[in-house]
């Protein structure tokens, strides 16, 4: 075989260049989209949902089956629980968990769900922290309104993010985040009755999130241990190594 002359090799050379900075440039994209890494804590994270009791104090649970496909791809969900909870005065609170990869998990949020079927939101989110025995745990809410023919339905949010049993609620949540290969997203809504019981509705949201996010603390804390996000028997959240 003859050798390359100068001519070709200088026709070739900026291709074999273009052609190596393409593939340095896809594979640094590829690890900082995550794309090709593994994420154990995924499936922790998703086996442990399981655990959540389904009776709470005097809220008894019902389980909604899951999500449309088209949601959970939306959203990245690996693992997902979907429960309604009623207690005897009769009042209902809907719950949702998933778990899902930290560059996912903040997309499908209510202010972007909420409106695309229909509600408009009554005010910008606004951060709320709840004592919850010697903590607290953060939560954005706001309500949803949606006209229809028979008249208006009306609903009350709350929604929060943990990585390590804290439950927050950050403007910036990616840099919150930041490490995290396994987040838990909790919603919990319920329907706001005609009759301007709005207040009411609000009261009995918080007096349920105040008895679910011990009891799912204490359900998810084994996932979180075995994913080195929290100290073994210790509710402190640890930085993973």
């Amino acid at each position: 075989m003859s050798k390359l002359s100068r001519n070709q090799i200088m026709t070739f050379l900026p291709i074999a260049v273009a052609v190596l900075i393409m593939a340095i440039t896809g594979y640094a994209q590829g690890v900082w989209s995550e794309r090709w890494m593994t994420f154990p804590e995924l499936e922790l994270y998703a086996e442990q949902l399981s655990a959540i009791p389904e009776t709470i104090g005097q809220w008894q649970g019902e389980d909604q089956g899951q999500s449309d496909e088209k949601v959970k791809k939306i959203s990245g969900a690996v693992g997902e629980l979907m429960r309604t909870y009623r207690n005897p005065a009769g009042d209902e609170v809907r719950v949702s968990i998933i778990c899902a990869r930290q560059r996912d998990i903040f997309y499908h949020t209510p202010e972007r769900c909420y409106p695309a079927a229909g509600f408009d939101m009554q005010g910008e989110p606004q951060q709320e922290v709840l004592e919850i025995g010697n903590t607290t745990a953060e939560f954005f809410t706001t309500s949803f309104l949606k006209s229809e023919p028979t008249g208006t339905h009306a609903e009350r949010g709350y929604w929060s993010w943990t990585g390590d049993g804290k439950w927050i609620a950050p403007r910036n949540p990616k840099l919150e985040f930041a490490g995290h290969r396994a987040l838990y997203k909790l919603y919990v809504f319920a329907t706001i009755p005609p009759g301007n019981k709005g207040k009411q509705t609000t009261d009995f949201c918080e007096q349920f999130i105040r008895e679910f996010v011990p009891a799912a603390e204490q359900a998810l804390k084994p996932a979180m241990e075995k994913a080195g996000r929290i100290r073994k028997d210790d509710a402190t959240a640890a930085p993973a190594a």
